[in-house]
């Protein structure tokens, strides 16, 4: 049996999962919506021979993307590129006051589907005695902070793509982050 694995901040906005290449999600609201709308602080990037652009992270500050229910008016974070995944647990220090203010716009698409994908290629596991877990089974991550083992298994992604659904039913990929 494979048990669900995503994130713990999108914990409660997941309406579906599964194990594909990558673990794969459908995110929707608190209230079960799947159609959101994508905001996002960052820059865009056009790719040639591509449709749509892809966020990327702005020049001052990394890039943020939220997803907001256009019904109840709901904002979560979907990927905080200057907190979440293994680089910012461990490796990448960021001027909090830089984190602060990073005001969003609104993606130009209509409210969505949106699906994530989740890369996991690090094996915690064969590699847990490197983070040196204490006895309440924490580690310390770069901030100083203590983090539970499991959830550093859940939350330290290196990798992650975000994807709407189009009015063709098509898959249309529009953040591709390496994160370790």
């Amino acid at each position: 049996m494979m048990t669900e694995k995503y994130p713990t901040w999108l914990t409660g906005h997941v309406k579906e999962w599964a194990q594909k290449r990558l673990s794969t999600v459908t995110l929707c609201s608190t209230t079960g919506n799947e159609l959101l709308e994508v905001w996002y602080y960052g820059d865009l990037l056009t790719v040639k021979g591509e449709p749509q652009s892809y966020i990327v992270d702005g020049d001052a500050a990394p890039g943020l993307v939220a997803a907001r229910d256009p019904e109840s008016g709901e904002e979560f974070v979907i990927f905080d590129g200057g907190r979440h995944g293994y680089d910012n647990l461990f490796c990448d220090e960021h001027n909090p006051s830089e984190l602060e203010h990073r005001p969003l716009k609104r993606y130009e698409i209509p409210a969505s589907k949106l699906v994530l994908e989740l890369g996991y290629s690090i094996d915690y596991e064969d590699e847990k005695e490197d983070f040196e877990p204490d006895e309440a089974d924490t580690v310390e991550l770069l901030n100083g902070e203590r983090m539970l083992w499991e959830q550093v298994k859940r939350d330290g992604i290196d990798y992650i793509a975000l994807y709407y659904v189009n009015e063709k039913g098509i898959q249309v990929q529009i953040l591709d982050a390496e994160l370790a």
